[in-house]
């Protein structure tokens, strides 16, 4: 096995690896890849790895960047969007509280069978003309000796690697990190970084397709089939205090389930096999529970991880070095945020990796992409931090799910979706409507927790909130896949910015005026001029 040299080896030919090598090959053809993955392909189907569920950012960078419309559409399955179920242990989903979409949103998203995907893609980057090594197990990666900051041409990485019994090695100019929960370079450098949320998950697949819609006999709740027909299809999630389930679809019959949960309200330990998750179902989510135990024999997987939640404190280098995907940071999957951050990092990495053959200095762009893709991260994680204890409150929930949309739509996927995540200077000539977001995020996810804490037992109705209903969800949603000069967006991303501000005032003042500890709070609060009573009619507030 005779040493070669490429211009980017990727470490991990998973989802993020394989997506940044079509990317960088569609914008950069003669780009010399190298994907060294430690499995073969074709992966099994249904039973290979987790994220499934896509929203926005992520929808669109698979589609449109990507370029793979066409199997999302032929060979995976549409998302009727985010689907939240909130009752008392023991109501019929008839009892509780829907809180989800009667249509499809505007901007389109999918579930995807991660192993039909992924062998997808590989069969497409071989076809580019990227090298795929599987089978191939890492053990040394040498870094150049000269720094991008020197004159001198850099001497390239030098990566080593087993397959089967044999040893090889190739040169690279460039090294990404894309080996998942491995973190190859993230252990080697040493820059892992503790994050303030912790959660644990459990998941398995079941070779069975699992119809939420079938649950329940209510004739009233059925009678909304018309009017929502295919629930199945959402990301469906069951919720309690300090838990959700997910409930998945796959294009391959399959059907995915997890267990996202706080420890220090629900044990790991209670749920780390498929016999415990099931006992656990029973005794929180037993309607799940009946409706899966007849599918106990066609058990595909079980995974239990701990600590979901992982931080980096690099993930750019001027020195030719990158991470993306869970090799770096993820948050957390309540959302479905995880190939967002392959999307925006992987974007950001192209950019690099062409600047960079291009004759462009990386010392100020590198840096300046790990500050603005960090920022993101960090300030998405105040969406979830000491979140979980309110899963069980739907009338929180229900305003809190519509406030995080509204702020997601408004700001990042706006920007992603016109291409200025990568461009510096005009995310600059946005940062004082940017800090102003995050501080009213900030403070929104704090009233959360506040008025949470002031309820001793939070009611739960018999509602179903129809998303379609607000309209400024829809609007938010739908502007998406407009195309805007950098006025137009600067323009629209400060009425953004307003919107935001307005729909927090009116948030705190509606509720406030009902809750003593609040209305002390009010005077910092005053009335303004706002659309937003269908949102509060709709969320049954």
């Amino acid at each position: 096995m005779s040493e070669e040299v490429y211009d980017v080896a990727v470490l991990g030919g998973g989802l993020a690896g394989l997506t940044l090598a079509k990317q960088l090959l569609s914008r950069r053809p003669q780009t010399r890849i190298a994907i060294l993955e430690k499995q073969t392909f074709p992966v099994c189907e249904a039973a290979h790895k987790v994220g499934e569920s896509t929203v926005e950012i992520g929808a669109h960078y698979l589609s449109e960047v990507i370029g793979l419309k066409k199997h999302l559409v032929d060979h995976q399955l549409p998302k009727f969007g985010l689907r939240f179920f909130l009752k008392e242990n023991g109501q019929s989903l008839a009892e509780g509280t829907e809180i989800g979409g009667s249509d499809f949103l505007p901007a389109p998203s999918y579930q995807v069978d991660r192993g039909r995907l992924e062998n997808h893609l590989a069969e497409v980057v071989m076809e580019m003309g990227s090298t795929l090594i599987t089978d191939a197990h890492i053990s040394q990666v040498s870094f150049p000796t000269s720094s991008a900051e020197s004159t001198a041409e850099p001497t390239p990485y030098e990566i080593n690697y087993t397959q089967h019994t044999e040893e090889g090695s190739i040169e690279s100019r460039w090294l990404i990190d894309a080996t998942g929960r491995h973190s190859f370079l993230k252990r080697q450098l040493d820059i892992d970084e503790p994050l303030q949320h912790d959660v644990n998950a459990v998941w398995f697949r079941l070779a069975s397709e699992i119809r939420i819609d079938e649950w329940c006999d209510d004739p009233d709740w059925r009678s909304l089939t018309g009017k929502v027909p295919r629930r199945w299809l959402s990301t469906n999630h069951l919720m309690g205090a300090g838990y959700w389930v997910w409930i998945i679809p796959l294009a391959t019959g399959s059907t995915s389930i997890g267990i996202v949960s706080d420890p220090r309200l629900h044990s790991l330990s209670d749920m780390n096999s498929f016999e415990k998750a099931m006992a656990w179902l029973e005794q929180h989510e037993p309607i799940c529970a009946r409706q899966l135990s007849d599918h106990k024999g066609n058990v595909q997987d079980f995974l239990a991880i701990k600590r979901l939640a992982r931080g980096c404190r690099r993930v750019f280098s001027a020195d030719r070095w990158a991470i993306t995907g869970v090799a770096g940071v993820f948050l957390d999957p309540f959302y479905s945020p995880g190939i967002d951050y392959i999307g925006i990092g992987n974007s950001m990495i192209c950019k690099l990796i062409e600047d960079d053959f291009d004759g462009k200095p990386l010392e100020h762009l590198a840096p300046t992409f790990q500050s603005i893709f960090l920022t993101l991260f960090q300030n998405n994680l105040l969406t979830y931090q000491d979140q979980y204890p309110l899963f069980g409150n739907p009338r929180i929930m229900s305003l809190k799910i519509a406030w995080d949309y509204a702020l997601y739509w408004s700001f990042p996927a706006l920007l992603y979706f016109n291409d200025k995540l990568i461009d510096p200077p005009f995310i600059q000539s946005l940062s004082k409507g940017i800090e102003e977001m995050r501080a009213m995020n900030l403070q929104m996810q704090q009233f959360f927790r506040d008025w949470h804490a002031s309820e001793t037992h939070p009611h739960v109705d018999t509602a179903f909130v129809d998303q379609k209903q607000i309209d400024l969800l829809q609007m938010l949603n739908g502007e998406l896949s407009e195309r805007l000069d950098d006025a137009s967006l600067r323009a629209r991303f400060d009425r953004n910015v307003e919107i935001i501000r307005n729909l927090m005032i009116e948030t705190i003042r509606r509720i406030g005026s009902n809750r003593p500890e609040i209305q002390s709070r009010l005077a910092e609060f005053p009335p303004v001029e706002t659309r937003f009573e269908r949102i509060f009619e709709a969320l049954h507030l």
